[in-house]
């Protein structure tokens, strides 16, 4: 954190951006990574911190392809900063984030994701992880 350039938000998140990116393993990696580094392009050109994380989930959806209903953390990540940008408070934003996460657990067809690879009695009562894990990164940062 005393790394962080906190009081410069668009090198914040182009900083968070290259942290996922080289840290963070899998594609949920380099889907955040392309995420935070779009948001802090739009927050550089002006936007709001929800605008712009707004932008950098549109930009991760373009690229990975994957939507709301796939199975992915999309579920969780999309309704809570639609949340967020409609003046929600972050500890709404994580509980819309969890129920989001909840409800991947009687999706048993996934969209996109290492889940498309899983039948779907396997997928049937286990959430997304991606989708787990961003309700649980909001909650506590709520």
């Amino acid at each position: 954190m005393a790394q962080l350039p906190l009081a410069n938000p668009s090198l914040l998140l182009s900083s968070i951006s290259d942290l996922l990116g080289k840290s963070m393993g899998g594609s949920s990696g380099v889907l955040l990574a392309i995420m935070f580094a779009a948001a802090g392009q739009a927050i550089k050109a002006g936007d709001s911190l929800t605008a712009a994380l707004m932008a950098g989930l549109l930009r991760m959806k373009e690229i990975g392809g994957a939507k709301t209903g796939d199975r992915t953390m999309i579920d969780a990540l999309e309704p809570a900063l639609a949340a967020l940008a409609g003046g929600k408070s972050l500890a709404t934003a994580a509980a819309i984030a969890r129920e989001g996460a909840d409800a991947t657990a009687t999706m048993t067809r996934a969209g996109a994701g290492r889940s498309t690879y899983v039948s779907s009695a396997s997928l049937k009562g286990v959430p997304d992880p991606g989708a787990v894990a961003v309700a649980r990164l909001l909650q506590g940062l709520a």
